[in-house]
């Protein structure tokens, strides 16, 4: 792709020609009927789709019918979520979402036109977190209503807002691999998912967060896969979550998958995008088309503001666990019930194997090479609830009745549950399975260990709820467990 994406930040305050030409073409797009595969509807139903919901929100007309392509299994719900094709999805995903608006900003104004990203994680920028104005003014520059802010946010969104448990973060680049074990249960792209699955099963580093947080904080459509899409600020979002994956491929000491599995996409199913214009047959692809020399390769003008990382540049000072495949990844412990959250919290006890976890805990601190090291991960499975982003705090021997906000030392990490809704439910094509999730508790279980607070035989865990967690609408776990990753420092 010949066309540089850059940060919205630096291309100038308030209407930019670029964020202009943007409202320009959203509005034109937006203007088309859901059955052209170019129009602003159609793209977003492409990520998520639900007749009954969209006809709710009148974003079709009571009589109007939906194309047969976007519930036949063809363009519709494609989105991937806690899965290794959540990156080279929403990238093929970008790339023809780019494609489609730089040809109407060319027939509208003569202008060239590249996807800026929203690069809210740069640290050097003091309003980096700042929702760019021209997403949240009433007007156009020549007082016509403004079609950037069409479709609705968390009321009153100026600024990306964390509480005081779950800021964004990036924590994931300190990850070193794409997937580790025969599953993909931890890693930085998401668990192994064969078939086509929209929501499959444990979610990847980058996916849990600052992915799945700054959906929900945006809100509204954001917040829900179903709608998400048509938020204009989702493809501003997407485009930094794209560049972090660009940038930790860039970096030495990361290692990318050569699965070919990964490579090709599912069989089942192939990832298909609408050409321009709409025309069939589409564009299939699989990973390997989102890769350097894959007609899905983006260019960024920068990938170290924000990043985390130092792409070209010095080797990550984490400890390496050596080669992906040489490492392993086994269950040491779990829980014995499914656990409910409502409106207050709720603790579980994970009884733990004795002498596997003291061996774990004794190889947590290696950093000669050719020694074992271990990490310790907290794992959440089959993860369930009704709300489209709900969100969850987890601690680690938490005393009963303490108060979490008095104890930061013991929190293991925050999780949004984003489309948490769309993968419980069991008449989709999902089966009702949740989702999965994976938190590294490494230096938390040092830290206990150092002050004779960890217990080999079992740990107390308790799930917190924050925002969209009530008694109306519960998440439940159905197993806990602590997975033990060995490998040999390199």
């Amino acid at each position: 792709m010949g066309a540089v994406r850059q940060d919205v930040a630096t291309l100038g305050a308030g209407w930019n020609k670029t964020l202009l030409n943007y409202a320009l073409a959203m509005r034109a797009l937006d203007q088309l009927p859901i059955s052209n595969r170019n129009s602003w509807k159609f793209l977003g139903a492409m990520h998520g789709f639900d007749e009954e919901l969209w006809r709710s929100e009148e974003l079709i007309g009571g009589t109007d019918p939906v194309p047969a392509d976007l519930t036949n299994g063809t363009y519709g719900d494609q989105c991937q979520h806690g899965s290794w094709y959540f990156l080279s999805w929403h990238r093929g995903y970008l790339a023809t979402f780019e494609a489609i608006v730089a040809a109407k900003v060319k027939e509208l104004t003569g202008d060239d036109w590249a996807l800026p990203y929203w690069n809210y994680l740069d640290a050097s920028n003091p309003d980096a977190r700042k929702v760019p104005a021209a997403f949240i003014a009433d007007k156009l520059p020549n007082g016509d209503p403004n079609p950037l802010k069409t479709y609705p946010r968390r009321p009153g969104l100026s600024i990306l807002q964390p509480g005081r448990r779950d800021a964004f973060s990036l924590a994931a680049v300190q990850e070193n691999d794409f997937i580790v074990g025969k599953d993909g249960s931890i890693g930085f792209g998401g668990g192994i998912t064969g078939d086509f699955v929209q929501f499959g099963g444990w979610t990847g580093d980058l996916e849990n967060n600052p992915h799945n947080t700054v959906h929900r904080l945006i809100g509204g459509y954001m917040g829900d896969p179903r709608l998400a899409g048509l938020d204009p600020l989702f493809w501003l979002h997407h485009c930094n979550v794209d560049r972090l994956w660009e940038a930790w491929m860039n970096t030495p000491g990361k290692t990318m998958t050569r699965d070919s599995r990964w490579r090709e996409g599912p069989a089942d199913r192939p990832f298909l995008m609408p050409a321009l214009g709409g025309a069939d047959p589409g564009i299939s692809f699989g990973g390997a088309d989102t890769l350097k020399g894959g007609k899905f390769h983006p260019t960024y003008d920068d990938l170290t503001k924000g990043t985390g990382l130092v792409p070209g540049g010095v080797a990550v000072a984490r400890v390496g666990m050596g080669p992906s495949h040489q490492q392993s990844v086994e269950p040491i412990g779990a829980n014995a019930s499914v656990v409910s959250v409502g409106s207050t919290a709720a603790s579980s006890l994970v009884t733990l194997e004795p002498r596997a976890t003291a061996a774990g805990v004794a190889a947590m601190g290696a950093t000669t090479p050719g020694q074992t090291v271990t990490r310790l991960y907290l794992a959440l499975e089959s993860v369930r609830g009704n709300a489209p982003a709900p969100q969850l705090d987890v601690y680690v021997n938490l005393p009963d009745g303490a108060d979490p906000d008095a104890h930061p030392e013991l929190h293991a990490g925050n999780l949004t549950l984003f489309g948490l809704n769309v993968a419980s439910r069991p008449d989709g094509r999902h089966g009702g399975n949740g989702l999965g999730y994976t938190l590294d508790i490494t230096d938390l279980a040092q830290r206990l260990q150092q002050a004779g607070g960890f217990d080999p035989t079992n740990i107390r865990v308790t799930l917190v709820p924050g925002e969209h967690v009530s008694d109306a609408q519960p998440i439940t776990v159905d197993k806990i467990s602590v997975l033990k990753r060995v490998g040999t420092v390199s």
